[in-house]
């Protein structure tokens, strides 16, 4: 039965099966059975009997043996089938969980490099909004532009080096967003209308983690395409909170109506682009809106942060 088994499996399968030579296949196959059978009636007749059977009995010659179709058909091969096909089920199991693992595997593998390319955006993508704040401080001869000189070092540190991992604390995420308004400020000082409202306290709403740098992405579009956009008296509001593991995100901000709808491409940006194609590879619930008015952009982000693919 083993000797059956695994040849059936182990060498006329990938050797004639999957080559798709069926006729050598089938062929390879019968004869197999056939010396098997035959070989199983062997160890019966020579092995078996002189040591368990009674009485006076003759032996069947090898000839006889071989020759006798009909009684290793109907007694010895159905039970060398029976092993065979037991093994051949399991290796198929076994095979498509293969396949089915290694195919989850490369997917997985797929979206950590989607997902990093997109991380990777996102750096030159503020590296270069903050630089053009530092320029137009540089040219006015700003006595802010060491301050954003230090306050842009302090968040590149964090965006390098300290939020490679998958998840990282919501508590770092809202500094990193503080630190972000910090270095606006300097440029445009009360010139701008903030109303800011980050609601979590770790100690009473638990260790709650986020994927890094998605709220930043959205904090700087409202700066970047709402004070930014050449309005007397820009104004963004920002609310953070927390319910039962579920982050509740929400960002206005005013725009140029002369501008007209998404005139300034804010739609269609790095930031708000990215960010979808992001939160589809990180979490299973989710939720995104994004309403763009004449004179107002909205944006509303709710994630339930125990969703999360590993």
């Amino acid at each position: 039965m083993l000797v059956a088994a695994y040849v059936f499996n182990f060498v006329w399968i990938p050797r004639f099966w999957k080559k798709k030579r069926y006729l050598v296949f089938m062929v390879m196959s019968g004869l197999l059975f056939y010396f098997t059978g035959a070989f199983d009636r062997m160890v019966n007749v020579y092995l078996y009997e002189p040591i368990f059977r009674k009485g006076t009995f003759s032996q069947e010659p090898i000839l006889e043996i071989f020759s006798d179709i009909s009684h290793m058909i109907s007694s010895y091969i159905p039970a060398l089938l029976t092993a065979t096909l037991a093994m051949t089920l399991t290796n198929i199991v076994h095979e498509s969980n293969e396949t089915k693992r290694h195919a989850l595997e490369l997917q997985r593998d797929k979206n950590r490099a989607e997902l990093n390319a997109l991380k990777a955006q996102i750096h030159p993508h503020f590296l270069f909004n903050t630089l053009n704040n530092l320029y137009a401080l540089t040219v006015q001869k700003s006595d802010k532009a060491p301050k954003m000189v230090e306050a842009l070092a302090s968040i590149l540190d964090y965006i390098l080096y300290q939020c490679n991992d998958r998840f990282v604390p919501l508590g770092n995420e809202i500094k990193l967003i503080k630190d972000y308004i910090a270095l606006e400020h300097l440029r445009f000082g009360d010139a701008i209308d903030l109303d800011c409202s980050l609601d979590y306290d770790k100690d009473i709403h638990g260790d709650v983690r986020i994927a890094p740098l998605l709220l930043l992405s959205i904090v700087e579009n409202a700066f970047k395409h709402g004070a930014s956009g050449q309005l007397k008296q820009p104004k963004i509001w920002i609310r953070l909170s927390i319910a039962e593991k579920t982050l509740y995100f929400r960002v206005n901000n005013t725009k140029n109506q002369d501008l007209g709808n998404d005139g300034m491409g804010y739609t269609k940006g790095i930031g708000v682009t990215n960010l979808r194609q992001q939160l589809s590879k990180l979490y299973q619930e989710y939720s995104f809106q994004n309403n763009d008015q004449k004179a107002m952009y909205e944006v509303e982000l709710v994630i339930n942060t125990l969703s999360a693919y590993d």
